[in-house]
């Protein structure tokens, strides 16, 4: 906010696109919802989706997603970025697109703790998948289409994440696994974890909203309220199992 207000004069009409992954604590805005704020007379997008920034930078073939109600905008983004090893997909699901990648990075922290932990293949597996069941689940309740989290931007993020030691967050995850507080973590990382933040604020949303998401409430019972990764474990696997897809007609199963 602080960087940008003293030029919203100069911001009108002009096409303002986010490259930033996070939540405002205070209000729980997106960047692109504090993009309106600031400069209502904008034209607003987003772009995200599994860009791992040094690999990006070393030409590693890439794709993302820029999503904007605004089809010239996205259409414009699309003529600007796309290249020989950069691939850019739109989509008209802002919100969706800019939760994926808000959402994604407190399940990497999960996820790195559990290759920490040597846990299995078959338990990574079951923390991507059900981290986005969760992530679509808040993000429906937020007005975001689920279809969107089939793509790029949701499950392909979320992978990319929680699968590789370049991004930040699965290396607190890795940390804390390691045996490692949460400040020695972040402290040895040397860089910013949105996740953490995230995680925060997204417990507190998913609690005001009733919005089921366990393995959120889980890891922030680790970091935050003193409960053991065993403590946690225990409470998951007991609770009562649910139908594996949302959104789906359930009648099957009566």
């Amino acid at each position: 906010r602080g960087v940008l207000t003293p030029h919203v004069d100069l911001l009108a009409g002009k096409m303002l696109v986010s490259l930033t992954k996070g939540i405002e604590a205070d209000t729980f805005k997106l960047m692109s919802e504090i993009l309106e704020d600031i400069a209502p007379a904008a034209r607003i997008g987003v772009l995200s989706g599994p860009n791992l920034a040094r690999e990006i930078a070393e030409h590693a073939l890439t794709a993302t997603v820029v999503a904007s109600e605004d089809e010239d905008l996205c259409q414009q983004v699309q003529a600007a970025l796309h290249g020989r090893t950069f691939r850019v997909y739109a989509s008209a699901d802002r919100f969706g697109v800019e939760l994926g990648g808000a959402l994604k990075n407190v399940y990497a922290i999960i996820a790195g703790m559990a290759v920490a932990l040597n846990m299995g293949e078959n338990t990574k597996s079951m923390l991507i998948t059900r981290a986005l069941a969760e992530m679509t689940r808040f993000a429906v309740s937020q007005g975001a289409n689920p279809m969107t989290f089939l793509g790029l931007a949701g499950v392909g993020d979320l992978i990319v994440t929680c699968s590789s030691p370049k991004s930040r967050n699965y290396q607190v995850g890795f940390a804390l696994g390691q045996g490692l507080s949460l400040d020695e973590a972040v402290t040895r990382l040397g860089e910013v974890a949105e996740g953490v933040n995230t995680l925060k604020v997204l417990k507190t949303k998913a609690q005001e909203l009733q919005v089921y998401m366990p393995l959120v409430a889980g890891l922030h019972a680790i970091l935050f309220e003193g409960r053991t990764l065993e403590q946690v474990i225990e409470l998951l696997m007991r609770a009562e199992p649910k139908t594996d897809v949302d959104f789906i007609s359930t009648s099957g199963f009566n």
